[in-house]
């Protein structure tokens, strides 16, 4: 059965009965009499100076951004260095974090050509979808990995089910550091289509904007979702404090579940709100339902995403979303501490150093134990929900998170990640094995990504680690003179800086004389105090770059470089 519905009004359609919030202009007032000259002669020096780098990063950090959301000062350390304490992030446009596996694997849909050398980016995954299902999709910043496909005449019907698989955290430079942990992936490449230089195509690589652009085949400019902290109207908050609201393009799922009338089953199975952006709004736009979602997210957690034992749906995301309140029924984690217990080396109740105690389930999540607790759940689910049940194809949304997890515990060099992606990898067979029994085999396709790559530790890398107090701290030393209490910066990110414009004129400056001083910071000057910078660097530049976030739209070595609308053409 070849399924062809017809794109007719849908995206606006889409939006009735709610409005995109409204936002703040974000330019200060220009610049007045002699000041005008020297804010363009310091511009031009601070263009100057991102033109030094690589254009592809400018490119991808342009990607990410969005002027009325996004901070106002982009920064960018000396690779490896990075802005951050308390955790290791995973931020900025670089290789080491922006670069993923991706792997298509679906024997009649998928061919098996094993490796592919072209650059791909994350927001191809949705239209791929699309043709997989005979629902073509036009992604404003992704096409279909044709080469992937196998001829449109020589397939069966569509799929039963399609699977979108994330190690969150799992990279490329991660999987490569540990090269002999994932043995089952690395057999299987030749039996699909594996993409060499796939990346998720913008910066900063976090989890919910890149989650958005699988979801949406657009990036952050398009989609809205720029960071786990962003500006709507006159405040900074998480990108799904409303549930999703703040995801402005409609995803491949959204637009597909509603022209077959809501009957393709659509869900997710993941950790943390910020996971939905790869599958839909939900009821929330007219017309959609309340697609599956299976999260562990605390209510009103003080830090973004932070985990609970029970299965969820959180009092800002379960108004649009269908739980299913029978996933706390099944086995718990601590049943599945002897299958991890001997990873070490050692039969002593520990993983590592980490004791496996049924009364502290909690700590399990932080242990490979995790992974085939999830995997029994997506097994019960696919089963008893019918995922790939009918010639209606489905769609199913899973992030194993594990990866992500111990990467900011430990870092990605730490035997403990050797250990996350081997049990990762141990499952993969076994979730193969489960959609074949389910769905059948030769009825369901997979895709297998990760959303970023993770930070190397510093005593590895060598890295500066730049702490984003003391920038903030800087700042408000050289430029608040007022003698108020409000500060300059709002917030610090790795990668942007947020500033009160009204303080900021009420002091008289401007974001380029901020620009201007940061590329005079040295990283003694605001050195992280858990990872101390050594002599021979302290008075070296923190940052080789600062400027205004808006001038991304303008720097001449840009110019001639940028689509007229997203990224369709082949990465510089």
């Amino acid at each position: 059965m070849r399924l062809r519905p017809q794109l007719i009004s849908l995206i606006a359609s889409l939006a009735t009965g709610w409005a995109l919030v409204a936002a703040p202009a974000t330019g200060m007032t220009a610049p007045a009499n002699g000041m005008l000259a020297q804010t363009q002669a310091t511009r031009a020096q601070l263009a100057a100076t991102a033109c030094e780098l690589p254009t592809k990063l400018l490119v991808r950090s342009w990607r990410g951004q969005r002027a009325d959301r996004s901070g106002d000062i982009d920064i960018i350390p000396q690779e490896p260095d990075f802005v951050g304490t308390g955790g290791l992030p995973h931020s900025g446009p670089w290789d080491y974090v922006g670069q993923v596996p991706l792997w298509l694997y679906g024997p009649g849909y998928i061919q098996a050509r094993g490796s592919v050398d072209r650059v791909v980016t994350l927001a191809d995954i949705a239209p791929t979808q699309g043709e997989l299902v005979d629902f073509p999709f036009d992604a404003p910043d992704g096409a279909p990995l044709a080469e992937a496909l196998v001829p449109e005449a020589e397939r069966p019907d569509p799929p039963k089910l399609v699977v979108v698989v994330v190690w969150d955290g799992g990279g490329t430079f991660v999987l490569d550091e540990w090269s002999k942990a994932w043995p089952n992936l690395e057999g299987l490449i030749d039996e699909g289509t594996w993409y060499d230089k796939a990346e998720v195509g913008s910066s900063p690589p976090s989890t919910a904007q890149i989650h958005a652009t699988i979801g949406t085949g657009a990036f952050s400019r398009d989609h809205g979702l720029v960071a786990h902290q962003l500006r709507i109207g006159d405040r900074l908050t998480d990108p799904w404090e409303a549930g999703p609201r703040y995801l402005v393009a409609p995803t491949f799922a959204d637009l597909y579940d509603r022209a077959m009338g809501n009957r393709p089953l659509v869900g997710t199975l993941a950790t943390v709100a910020i996971h939905l952006g790869m599958m839909s709004h939900g009821s929330l736009w007219g017309g959609g339902d309340q697609d599956i979602a299976v999260l562990r997210e605390r209510e009103g957690a003080a830090t973004l995403g932070a985990e609970g034992i029970s299965w969820n749906l959180t009092s800002n995301v379960a108004p649009y979303y269908r739980m299913l309140p029978y996933v706390n029924d099944l086995p718990p984690i601590t049943d599945y501490f002897d299958e991890i217990d001997l990873q070490d080396g050692r039969d002593d109740g520990q993983w590592h150093e980490l004791a496996l105690d049924g009364e502290r389930a909690e700590e399990a999540l932080k242990t490979p134990a995790r992974i085939p607790w999830q995997t029994r759940l997506i097994d019960e689910v696919v089963q008893r929900e019918g995922f790939g049940a009918d010639d209606v194809p489905d769609l199913l949304y899973v992030n194993y998170k594990l990866i992500d997890e111990i990467g900011h515990l430990y870092s990605m060099n730490a035997v403990e990640m050797r250990d996350s992606i081997a049990t990762q990898d141990a499952d993969l067979p076994k979730l193969i094995d489960l959609l074949n029994e389910r769905v059948g085999e030769g009825e369901w396709v997979m895709m297998l990504t990760a959303d970023h790559g993770h930070t190397p530790d510093p005593a590895v890398s060598g890295a500066a680690v730049i702490s984003p107090t003391s920038v903030a701290n800087a700042i408000q030393d050289r430029f608040d003179t007022d003698g108020d209490d409000t500060r300059i910066v709002e917030f610090t990110q790795p990668t942007h800086i947020f500033i009160d414009h009204g303080e900021m004129e009420q002091n008289g400056t401007t974001l380029e004389e901020i620009s201007s001083f940061l590329l005079t910071v040295t990283k003694g000057d605001v050195q992280g105090g858990q990872y101390p910078v050594s002599a021979a660097v302290a008075d070296e530049r923190a940052f080789i770059a600062a400027f205004p976030s808006e001038m991304l739209d303008d720097l001449p070595c840009l110019q001639g470089k940028l689509p007229d609308h997203g990224s369709k053409d082949s990465a510089p």
